[in-house]
């Protein structure tokens, strides 16, 4: 009898070969005994409908989103989930009743570390840098889910951030002013992401403080510049690597029906260099 056929989930964006999707997925596909297979894909804008095409249900089960297409993705599916429609962008995508189907596991991953807090977020005012698909999950999460009494965003693309619902818009050059007033800062952009680790969404003069929350949802390097600085400033920090893991394992619920073994997937990041929580 043969064996049972390689299953593969895949990851398209475009830059991803600094992603540690692979990492996550391989040790959760091995800690279970699972014959499955994670591959990244660096794809341009005009090859994502065709990529996404492939996606079969059966030798090709599911493909993670990254930037820059979590928005495009959305008009390349037959339909979305409540989620994602709400959101306006898809970051997991699998086949259902030979359906392509757009989720998005970002909100559940990026409002984990939140909720473990315990706290009342309904006084709390916040200011989310950037304006993309991650941007909006997170916008959603707070606003829907948390409930913060404002949300705020500001971007370079301001008519961008003015297109995401329930939000206030902060031009961006004045951000670093609604920053220093805010309870929660959460950088959405790949500013400060591995080479160049010394860029910053927010000058240096920036008026951070204790009692704030600094939450980036860049993992490479686990402590962003922004992170450092707010440390430094006695700010409490959030790095991405915990929502990564979280978006990673509603990913793979999804596409596997099993729960991701999540030890052994920080066990994988430590290994690998990176602190899995």
């Amino acid at each position: 009898m043969d064996p049972t056929p390689v299953r593969t989930c895949i990851l398209i964006g475009h830059p991803v070969s600094h992603s540690l999707s692979p990492v996550i997925h391989k040790a959760a596909y091995e800690a279970l005994g699972m014959n499955w297979h994670y591959a990244l894909m660096d794809v341009l804008r005009d090859d994502v409908a065709g990529v996404l095409a492939g996606v079969d249900g059966n030798r090709v089960v599911g493909a993670n989103v990254t930037i820059p297409h979590k928005q495009a993705v959305f008009d390349c599916v037959d339909r979305c989930t409540p989620t994602a429609e709400a959101v306006g962008a898809v970051n997991t995508v699998y086949r259902r009743d030979g359906l392509l189907v757009g989720d998005n596991t970002d909100v559940a991953g990026f409002l984990g570390p939140l909720k473990e807090m315990g706290r009342d977020w309904s006084t709390s005012r916040a200011v989310v840098l950037g304006a993309g698909g991650a941007a909006r999950a997170v916008a959603w999460g707070l606003t829907s889910r948390l409930g913060l009494a404002e949300v705020a965003v500001t971007a370079r693309r301001e008519a961008t951030a003015r297109a995401i619902p329930d939000v206030s818009v902060v031009p961006w050059e004045e951000r670093s002013e609604a920053c220093s007033q805010a309870d929660l800062i959460v950088n959405t952009t790949p500013v400060g992401m591995a080479p160049q680790e010394e860029a910053s969404p927010l000058p240096d003069d920036v008026a951070l403080r204790s009692g704030q929350i600094v939450y980036d949802l860049i993992y490479a390097p686990e402590t962003t510049r922004l992170m450092a600085r707010a440390q430094a400033a006695g700010a409490d920090v959030i790095g991405g690597l915990p929502m990564l893991i979280g978006q990673a394992a509603e990913a793979f619920r999804i596409w596997t029906g099993r729960d991701m073994p999540v030890e052994a997937v920080k066990k994988a990041l430590r290994e690998h260099g990176a602190a899995g929580g």
